[in-house]
Formats: structure tokens, sequence, C-alpha cells
């Protein structure tokens, strides 16, 4: 059961005043499930309660047309080989200096006041409009991303937004490790890469987490970076 101290104080974070009449390219992004006030409310508790720290998972978040467009768009981007003995993985350059349009309306949106309220509205975290990170990433078979916190002055949320369909057996989930019932450092929760799935977790110094490696022939697409605190 839910403590009332659990809960958020909506009336804080402005989801009283919250009205789609006023978020036209909301409306236009994102699937109507997730504009629904009584599901932003159940959001907002998940979000609080999430382990082992604060995450969202949203499946089949963005309109379809959109995500096949962004999908088609990305894969034109060039990625470049990052390796080191933390990581080995593609990735693009930060998606503000492209110059295909779909990418960057794409970058408008998710940096707009619009959603930035948004997910002020789900996390209850004040963030920066306009100032985010994006690039594009690709992992192949033995590429991974070994633990670390994302622990850097100013980044509030790391999100993803995944392009393509993996399962357990491929690889490449996205662990959150966290303390297990015998406080043993261990992963809590994993997130298995589906197409059109948005997610997102509040940085901090104990947001541990990693890609698994990848041991599939599939590829791992997914565009990510960070919100800022305002």
């Amino acid at each position: 059961m839910i403590k009332q101290e659990d809960k958020f104080n909506l009336n804080s974070i402005g989801l009283q005043n919250f009205s789609l009449n006023n978020h036209q390219n909301l409306n236009d992004w994102i699937n109507q499930k997730y504009l629904s006030l009584n599901y932003i409310k159940k959001l907002q508790i998940k979000f609080k309660l999430a382990q082992p720290y604060s995450f969202l998972e949203l499946p089949n978040f963005f309109k379809k047309e959109k995500i096949k467009l962004i999908e088609q768009a990305i894969l034109t981007i060039n990625f470049e080989k990052k390796e080191t003995d933390l990581f080995s993985f593609y990735q693009t350059i930060d998606l503000v200096s492209v110059k295909d349009n779909v990418l960057r309306t794409f970058h408008q949106f998710i940096s707009s006041n619009e959603f930035v309220s948004y997910l002020h509205l789900l996390s209850g975290l004040k963030l920066k409009p306009k100032v985010i990170d994006m690039s594009g990433t690709k992992y192949l078979a033995k590429n991974y991303l070994l633990p670390h916190d994302d622990k850097l002055e100013g980044r509030a949320l790391a999100y993803f937004l995944y392009l393509s369909n993996l399962n357990i057996k491929d690889g490449g989930k996205l662990d959150l490790y966290g303390k297990n019932k015998d406080r043993k450092i261990a992963v809590i929760n994993s997130i298995i890469p589906r197409k059109n799935t948005f997610a997102f977790f509040q940085v901090s110094n104990n947001s541990f987490h990693q890609v698994e490696e990848v041991v599939s022939n599939k590829e791992r697409l997914a565009i990510s970076g960070w919100f800022h605190h305002a």
C-alpha cells in the first residue's frame, strides 16, 4: 500500500493546471494513453516508488508514424565506434548538429517547453528546456557498456528511446543496480529494448547501470541523452 507521505503533491508540480488544450505538440507526438491525467498520476507514483532508483519505462510512447520516420532518419547518420575498457559501441554526433529535418524536429520537440514540462509532471524534477544532450547509439554483437552512474554536474534525467526489438536471449538489456535483500550490489531491475519504448531515470550518486553485452546479431538502436537541472 502506498503511504500518503510517499505520494507526490500534485499541486506542487502543476498537474491541477495541466490542460491538453494548451499542448497541441504533445497530442501530435505522444500516444493519448500517456496524456490522461489519471494515468499521469499513476506514473508519478510509479516513478517515485521505483527500485532501485526512480525510473519509468513507457512502451509505445510516441505515435507510430513518428517512430517510423525517426528510425529511417537515424539510419542515414554516421555512427562512429567508441571503445575503451568501459564500453564498446557506436555513436552519432550530437543530433542538435544534424541537418536532417526529421531529427531536428524531434530534437526540437524533446527539448521544448511543452515536453520538458510534461517530464516535470512525471518526475517532479525541474528541468531546463532547450538544453539537452541527444545522440544515436548502436550496439552490435559483443558491444557493451559497463556499470557507471552517469553523474555529471547538471544532469537530472537520463533518457532512452529504443528503435529496435531485442529479447532476453539477445543481451543488450539496460540493467539497473542497487542493493538486494542481502545488502549486496546486484541488478534489481532491467529494461529490455523494445521499439518505441521511452525510458528515463533520475541521475544521482546511486544511479548505477549498464548495457548488457549484445550476444546476437541483432542491432540495438536507440536515441539517448540527458535533461539538465533548471
